[in-house]
């Protein structure tokens, strides 16, 4: 899609209202009204012969053609935005961030403040989702998982190693024994995370025959909900280790088999190539200096 001179004028409101889902929160960002935000917009759809949002009285949302202009002219845009920047200038912007949400939580989250207080004018949005994410095409700027990405644009980088722990509590373990080899896990009441992106529960120790439908004790897709019932006795619960590291750590759950456990697996950070950001070069560099061994 080519563009006339003459529209560049009117991306900021286009680009800062499809970021924001919102004309109110895109006028905010710009420093003008709602009003002169809608206009440009307006503007922009009866140059270009489409419809570039839906809108309700909440907020509005891009059409396929909103999307599809967005895709393309937003990295050229804010690619020119960045070489006109001081290279004094504070890092300052949104940045997009899909994080695994055991290590949102329990990890990442903690720490975002400390980084703020460093880069106040940085903000967040933080898509904490079990999902595999297509980093250029959703245009996510940072993403935190496990190596999944084949693209040669994307640049992976080792975080930290991700441990499983499996464990109860003191008083469970009192109740019903605690198992020192695998085979005796069947008769406990073990507590199964279910992915909820492909169905399939968790596998313990590597190994798909220990743990089933017919005996998991309990079953949820929610691993904070398994690391609350495990703290009230209900069973062994088998987890990466920034749910179960604290607990065990203070006493109130004991960890178990740990001769058995398989070696850890690595958590990577995952951007695009080429020159970033000051935004995302900056929180990257964070993220490694904070987390890498």
């Amino acid at each position: 899609m080519s563009l006339s001179p003459d529209v560049t004028r009117l991306l900021p409101a286009f680009l800062a209202a499809a970021d924001c889902q919102s004309f109110s929160a895109a006028a905010r960002q710009l420093g003008i009204t709602p009003a002169a935000v809608s206009k440009s917009v307006r503007q922009l759809e009866l140059r270009l012969g489409v419809i570039l949002f839906g809108r309700n009285t909440h907020f509005v949302v891009l059409t396929e053609e909103g999307a599809a202009l967005r895709e393309e002219i937003a990295p050229l845009w804010y690619a020119l935005n960045q070489a006109l920047v001081s290279p004094t200038a504070e890092p300052a912007g949104l940045v997009r961030v899909s994080v695994i949400p055991g290590f949102g939580r329990h990890v990442l989250l903690p720490e975002l403040h400390e980084f703020q207080q460093r880069y106040p004018q940085i903000r967040f949005d933080l898509s904490m989702d079990a999902r595999s994410v297509n980093l250029i095409g959703e245009r996510i700027d940072v993403a935190i998982g496990q190596r999944t990405s084949r693209d040669s644009r994307v640049v992976t980088r080792e975080l930290r190693p991700m441990r499983m722990i499996m464990a109860a509590s003191p008083l469970y373990l009192a109740e019903k024994g605690t198992p020192v080899a695998p085979e005796e896990l069947a008769p406990h009441r073990c507590l199964v995370h279910r992915n909820p992106g492909n169905g399939r529960l968790q596998q313990w120790l590597n190994d798909d025959t220990l743990i089933d439908e017919h005996s998991a004790w309990l079953i949820t897709s929610l691993p904070d909900a398994l690391l609350d019932a495990a703290l009230s006795g209900m069973g062994i619960v088998y987890l990466a280790d920034w749910y179960l590291a604290r607990p065990v750590q203070e006493g109130r759950l004991v960890p178990l088999l740990d001769d058995y456990h398989p070696a850890p697996q690595t958590l990577w950070v995952k951007y695009a190539g080429g020159r970033l950001a000051p935004r995302i070069r900056v929180f990257v560099d964070y993220l490694l200096d904070k987390f890498s061994a």
